[in-house]
């Protein structure tokens, strides 16, 4: 098993610890993992006012035990994750033992450097994660003024998120896949990372406010944990491949071990819009992502996100946001 040790609250440092334990070089606060630990890469990137982020996709061909110390200089982080486990992923938080076993874990964690962390990934397990690192400066300089400070406090005393993280919504998916769809070489690289990686944060902080103006308003709490577990594998599935039909409703509810009047209802709860309009929605987000990088034509667009006929691919879009694909 491979040991990683998260000494201090810097991304580019613990890019450089890798790269004298793993004897691989680091380019531009990047490394590209050897083949004996996994598949993938870490990217570090500076954010605006101070804010820094970790960027991975790894398919792991080790165990790795990444461990973090609690701190006197405090500070949280937001983790985005998608991760298709294999056998399990195991949280060890101050002592107190969770073990996921489900076969995908996919949503939003919050946690604070003042507990001492330690966290078991098995080989063969594929991550793709978006992590925040925010001082406590930062909450202190640009959350003091607001109700946000306190609702930060309560949200990591209310909810568990380590062990039951909050779903992704259609703007987290969309955010999340453009992190991960840019490719390395585009001019704009790290612009649209910093850019991306903003805008989920922002819109992590207004769902935090909105949602604990009464805690006990998160939809997703009133949801068993296993039945949240196969919504967020059916958000997944939805939104994997836009060029294919969408699964049906009866196969996604037979995945998810639910009826389907019971699928949808939870859905709705969860995730705020039935099981279709989610899919659509992010196939438009998808279709305008595309196109906002001038690399294809409408018609290119449509065909990837599976329409044959371009005049129903062009009023989908125009009820989506209002204007003609080509006006984009």
């Amino acid at each position: 098993m491979l040991e990683l040790e998260f000494k201090s609250g810097n991304y580019k440092e613990f890019i450089q610890y890798l790269s004298e334990l793993l004897h691989v070089p680091a380019t531009e606060d990047f490394i590209e993992l050897p083949s004996s630990v996994g598949a993938g890469y870490y990217k570090a990137l500076e954010l605006p006012n101070g804010l820094q982020s970790l960027i991975s996709e790894i398919e792991y061909h080790t165990d790795v035990l990444f461990r973090r110390a609690s701190e006197d200089d405090v500070y949280c982080t937001i983790h985005f994750n998608e991760i298709k486990i294999n056998d399990s992923y195991k949280f060890v938080q101050d002592g107190n033992v969770f073990e996921d076993t489900n076969e995908k874990r996919i949503g939003v964690t919050l946690t604070s450097n003042a507990d001492k962390l330690d966290l078991i990934i098995k080989k063969g397990t594929y991550s793709k994660t978006i992590n925040i690192l925010i001082p406590s400066h930062w909450l202190s300089d640009n959350l003091s003024r607001f109700d946000e400070m306190e609702s930060l406090k309560k949200y990591t005393l209310f909810s568990n998120t380590l062990t039951h993280p909050e779903p992704f919504d259609a703007q987290y998916r969309i955010l999340f896949n453009e992190v991960f769809n840019i490719s390395r070489t585009h001019p704009m690289y790290n612009l649209i990372l910093k850019n991306r990686i903003m805008l989920m944060l922002e819109h992590f902080l207004s769902r935090l406010f909105k949602n604990l103006q009464g805690s006990n308003n998160r939809p997703h709490k009133k949801i068993k944990p296993s039945d949240l577990s196969k919504l967020m594998e059916i958000e997944s599935l939805l939104v994997k491949d836009f060029s294919l039909q969408p699964p049906t409703i009866m196969s996604l509810a037979e995945n998810a071990g639910m009826s389907v009047s019971k699928l949808k209802t939870a859905f709705k709860k969860v995730y705020g819009t039935g099981i279709y309009e989610y899919y659509q929605k992010n196939r438009m987000q998808k279709a305008r992502s595309l196109l906002l990088t001038g690399q294809f034509t409408v018609k290119e667009v449509g065909l990837r996100l599976g329409y044959t006929n371009l005049s129903n691919f062009s009023l989908a879009f125009k009820k989506e946001f209002g204007i003609l694909p080509s006006q984009v």
